[in-house]
């Protein structure tokens, strides 16, 4: 229960609201249909086995018709005096065939008389000499057979009253077998008082019929025809027949029973037929059984369902009307949070839910005008450190000056001198000129190509420098001197002024653009490395780690004021490799547009 309320106060209050309205709608009617399940089960139970019982009587009825139907061919043929005639004539003869054909005309046109409105019915006529009569085609089975079966010595034991139910064995009609694999057999033994037999009468019926009929007039109930050992004689699943019923209790005598079966209960009904000795089972599933006065109860309850759902549905619309500016106002704080300060809660009304939205509004105006003027401050704080990193290196006499005496070297022939005065020419132009924040990047390549010439002349070292610049990025606009201040800082501190390598790589990736300088120099130890990144973390510039008189950090966070959280640097250095800084910088920065 404690969890339960645990979890509930986590909710929202729209959500409080409603779970405590549908739970008080809900419980009553289960609770309801509960007890009403718990005092109508017996009924049910009653109602159930009456209506398998009805449908257990009406396939008695048939399972008897059948049965008398098959006593009355078999009696029909003892007690005709002609017939009996003409069988204890050709009976007691030597076999003659032709005399077989003439006289046995008789009982064979019988015969077929007999099963003519019985579809699937064969009677077989044996005489004591040989002979035999049926009404099937002898190339279909030959009735001789039926002298080798264990049944057949027990007729002569018979009296002329007598009948025996062989029971279920496979059909001996071979055209017929796929249609009705298995048929139910009877037989009599035709005598006159104490006398010898005179002729054997054995009478087929296809299950098949009998399985039919259960099927149709029961085919929610699993119906079956048993001896009295339990062994199954026909049934709706072909599969059983000559298998033994294991429920089934020859002590038993009850008619109905409930019994529970792969875990589902079951109504077993017992209904023995008159004549034979033989029983008829139903096997249905109580949920079965009781499937239509469910179907009643569902329906019922389906309607008090949709009913509840309706009611549920308005009283939603409802509870959203009147909740939704506290929505609204949550939805906006979210977005507030995840940056979007523009976003503002569109609540109107006199009420407390008005009055809060209408505060809170005021309080994000508030929130972004101070956020607009510390940008401006930022900006102009950026401004003024690029400018005063210009100033540096940037008179203007000294430009004009230079650019005179690169003329007049040039004039005299030392074409490798005006060539390194030109590039100091360019380089200072690039400094005086404070026009354009952002450069393309081939402009920012050309100030480092001067600016390493410059520097190998001052140092009296022939430095290597490498450019690996994809061609697609030539054109990308980055701040002004991001890159000299990275290529100074290997130079001086990564090649200690001496002859070493210098790669710089510039290529892009999705929306981003990856610069990287490497040097093959010193590199930095472990514990100057830790020094190097707590010193990017605070806001104070680190003496430590100059370059060109603005500090690593300086470049770091001037970086990071243009792109934000967008901007990252990574610096990897060991004593054996060198230094590598590479820094990520988006493409495209806010206000570009």
């Amino acid at each position: 229960m404690n969890r339960l309320f645990k979890k509930l106060s986590k909710l929202s209050l729209r959500q409080k609201i409603m779970f405590s309205i549908i739970a008080c709608l809900i419980a009553p009617p289960i609770i309801a249909i509960q007890v009403s399940d718990y005092f109508t089960r017996d009924v049910l139970r009653e109602q159930a086995a009456t209506n398998a019982q009805e449908s257990l009587d009406v396939a008695n009825l048939y399972v008897s018709d059948l049965m008398n139907s098959m006593i009355y061919m078999t009696n029909n043929i003892q007690f005709d005096n002609e017939t009996a005639t003409v069988m204890k004539k050709l009976g007691q003869q030597p076999l003659d065939p032709a005399l077989i054909v003439m006289e046995g005309k008789y009982i064979t046109n019988k015969l077929e008389t007999l099963v003519f409105s019985k579809d699937h019915m064969y009677i077989s006529v044996l005489l004591p000499n040989g002979a035999y009569f049926t009404n099937y085609s002898g190339s279909e089975f030959n009735p001789q057979q039926f002298r080798s079966e264990p049944w057949f010595t027990k007729l002569d034991q018979m009296t002329e009253y007598d009948i025996h139910w062989v029971g279920t064995h496979p059909n001996y009609i071979g055209s017929r077998t796929k249609v009705s694999p298995y048929v139910v057999t009877m037989a009599r033994v035709l005598k006159t008082g104490g006398s010898k037999p005179y002729a054997y009468v054995i009478l087929s019926a296809e299950e098949q019929m009998i399985s039919d009929f259960f099927n149709k007039y029961a085919p929610t109930q699993k119906m079956m025809l048993t001896d009295s050992t339990g062994t199954i004689l026909a049934s709706t699943d072909n599969q059983q027949i000559g298998t033994v019923f294991s429920q089934m209790e020859a002590n038993d005598q009850s008619k109905t029973k409930f019994l529970l079966m792969d875990k589902q209960e079951y109504i077993l009904l017992n209904e023995p037929l008159p004549i034979s000795g033989w029983h008829l089972i139903s096997l249905v599933s109580y949920q079965t059984a009781i499937e239509k006065i469910q179907n009643i109860r569902k329906n019922d309850y389906w309607a008090q369902f949709i009913f509840l759902i309706i009611f549920i549905v308005f009283l939603f619309w409802i509870i959203n009307r009147i909740t939704k500016p506290l929505v609204v106002l949550a939805r906006v704080a979210s977005s507030v949070k995840a940056g979007t300060l523009n976003a503002r809660a569109d609540i109107r009304g006199s009420d407390e839910i008005g009055r809060l939205g209408q505060v809170f509004n005021q309080m994000l105006d508030r929130i972004e005008l101070m956020i607009e003027q510390i940008t401006e401050e930022q900006t102009r704080k950026r401004m003024l450190e690029l400018e005063l990193l210009q100033a540096q290196i940037n008179p203007h006499f000294l430009f004009n000056l230079l650019n005179s005496i690169r003329m007049k070297i040039r004039m005299r022939g030392d074409r490798e001198s005006a060539d390194l005065i030109s590039s100091l020419s360019k380089l200072l132009r690039m400094t005086i000129n404070r026009n354009n924040e952002f450069l393309p990047v081939h402009m920012e390549v050309d100030t480092v190509r001067h600016y390493v010439k410059l520097m190998n002349v001052r140092h009296n070292q022939k430095i290597q420098f490498e450019e690996c610049v994809v061609s697609n990025v030539l054109m990308e606009n980055i701040p002004r001197f991001t890159i000299q201040p990275f290529i100074e800082n290997a130079f001086i501190h990564g090649l200690n002024q001496k002859y070493g390598h210098i790669t710089l790589s510039i290529w892009k990736e999705d929306t981003y653009l990856f610069i990287s300088v490497q040097d093959d120099g010193v590199g930095i130890g472990e514990e100057k490395m830790d020094d190097l990144k707590k010193s990017l973390s605070r806001e104070a510039n680190d003496s430590k780690s100059r370059i060109n008189g603005i500090g690593l950090k300086n470049v770091h966070d001037r970086l990071a004021l243009i792109y934000g959280i967008s901007f990252h640097m990574d610096i990897q250095s060991d004593t054996l490799s060198g230094t590598a800084i590479t820094i990520k910088l988006p493409l495209h920065v806010k206000g570009d547009e």
